[in-house]
C-alpha cells in the first residue's frame, strides 16, 4: 500500500471511512449531518465509529452514537453522555476535548496516532480519525464530528519508550486524493 498519500493508508477501518465522508460530502465543504447513515456505511465500520457533537460549554462534547467495539474496549457506553460526565477534570478530559475542538475550530480532518498500554493487552498502536460533519447542508459550520478509532499490536519497543503521539490535520483536498487512490487500488471495501 506504499505510495499512498494518507498515513492511515493500512489501516481499513479509518481508509473506508474516509472514503464514506468523502462520497458523502458530494459538493459541499463538509457532508451535512443529514447525510450520514450508518445504514449505508460498510458493515465493518459501525462497531468503531462515534458520533459526538460540542455541547457550547467551553470545548465540553457530547457523544451521540458508540459504536458496540470502543464500548467493549473502553468498558463502558459513552451514547448520551458528556466529556464532563466520563472524564474527571483531568489531563486526559482536556485531550479529548481538545481534539475534537480542533476538528470542530478549522473544519477539517484530524489523524492521530499513538500508543497505549492497555491493562490486559499490554501496548498497542491506537488510531483515530477524526472528521468534520456540517450541522446542515452548505454549511461549513462543524455540528459534529464523526470519528473511529482502530487497534492493533504495538511493535515491541525493547523496554525504550514508545513512540510520542502523533497529531495531523489533513487537508480536505489530500483526503480526496488519498481515497480517490485507494478506490483505483481496489482497497475500500463495500458498503
Amino acid at each position: 500500500m506504499s505510495g499512498l498519500s494518507l498515513p492511515f493508508a493500512d489501516d481499513r477501518i479509518l481508509l473506508n471511512l474516509a472514503a464514506y465522508w468523502s462520497a458523502k460530502r458530494g459538493a459541499h465543504p463538509l457532508p451535512p449531518r443529514a447525510a450520514i447513515d450508518p445504514l449505508d456505511m460498510p458493515r465493518r465500520l459501525l462497531p468503531h465509529l462515534a458520533l459526538v457533537e460540542p455541547t457550547g460549554q467551553d470545548g465540553e462534547i457530547r457523544f451521540r452514537l458508540v459504536g458496540t467495539e470502543l464500548v467493549q474496549r473502553f468498558g463502558r457506553d459513552a451514547t448520551g453522555k458528556t466529556s464532563a460526565d466520563l472524564y474527571a477534570d483531568g489531563e486526559y478530559r482536556r485531550y479529548v476535548e481538545q481534539i475534537y475542538s480542533s476538528v470542530i475550530e478549522r473544519a477539517q480532518p484530524l489523524y492521530i496516532d499513538n500508543t497505549r498500554r492497555f491493562m490486559e493487552e499490554g501496548s498497542g498502536r491506537v488510531r483515530r480519525l477524526l472528521l468534520p460533519v456540517a450541522a446542515e447542508a452548505g454549511s461549513e459550520r462543524v455540528g459534529f464530528v464523526l470519528s473511529t478509532i482502530s487497534w492493533s499490536a504495538a511493535q515491541d519497543t525493547d523496554g525504550h519508550q514508545p513512540p510520542p503521539s502523533r497529531q495531523r490535520q489533513i487537508a480536505v483536498e489530500a483526503l480526496e486524493k488519498g481515497v480517490l487512490q485507494a478506490t483505483l487500488r481496489g482497497l475500500l471495501d463495500p458498503p
